[in-house]
């Protein structure tokens, strides 16, 4: 998906690329590069496809589905690959800048991850209504999504280098991630919004989700529910 970078949330993604280091770019495209070659991107769940559902704890231990949640309405569902990557942090912080906007919309805000939330995101994001942060620690769910890929070692002696070691942020020697990828879900499990990519500094605009929102509510579809 080719996106403008006019808005203010492209303009940080834009700003915090020309910030990398250059050896650790130069391995984040090649990285990139080996996985378009590979075909994963292809096998991601895309718009028109069935969102499977899955269940997962939230931070008080409570199992939430996203079957429950879509029975109150739309869902923005984003996989994260954690808040040690920048990017991540970006989107995730556009995502929860534009959480009131979501909500208004009726529609819920799922945040995905294989690292649990840190106390940072837990500060900035506890107690917000229509928001709910789950994570996937054996990336389950991920995997349902054909999000999952395992890391070429080419961007994990990059990561190393820099002092990122993912065995033990996420607890495992696997070095299994997801692409980032974010979905609008209507009520009937249909993916009307897909933005999945390998290159981890694309991201879906916000000011695109809340469209895709309001294209739902203006469906005679969504008329007919009313």
């Amino acid at each position: 998906m080719t996106q403008s970078l006019a808005t203010p949330f492209q303009a940080r993604l834009h700003t915090r690329v020309g910030q990398l280091d250059a050896a650790y770019r130069a391995s984040m495209e090649a990285a990139t590069a080996h996985l378009r070659r590979s075909g994963m991107p292809t096998r991601a769940k895309a718009e028109g496809d069935r969102a499977p559902d899955f269940a997962l704890e939230d931070r008080s231990g409570e199992r939430v589905s996203l079957s429950g949640l879509l029975a109150r309405g739309p869902v923005v569902l984003s996989f994260f690959r954690g808040e040690w990557c920048s990017f991540c942090r970006l989107e995730m912080d556009a995502l929860l800048e534009a959480r009131a906007e979501i909500v208004g919309r009726g529609a819920s805000l799922v945040m995905v991850s294989p690292q649990g939330p840190t106390e940072a995101l837990l500060d900035r994001s506890g107690g917000l209504d229509g928001l709910t942060v789950l994570k996937d620690p054996m990336n389950g769910v991920g995997l349902q999504y054909g999000l999952i890929f395992r890391m070429p070692e080419v961007l994990r002696q990059a990561l190393l280098a820099v002092g990122v070691d993912l065995s033990h942020i996420y607890g495992t020697d696997a070095w299994l991630l997801p692409i980032p990828a974010t979905y609008v879900v209507d009520p009937g499990g249909l993916i009307t919004l897909a933005h999945t990519d390998p290159d981890f500094t694309h991201r879906l605009d916000p000011a695109l989700i809340l469209d895709r929102l309001d294209a739902l509510t203006r469906s005679p579809a969504a008329a007919h529910r009313q």
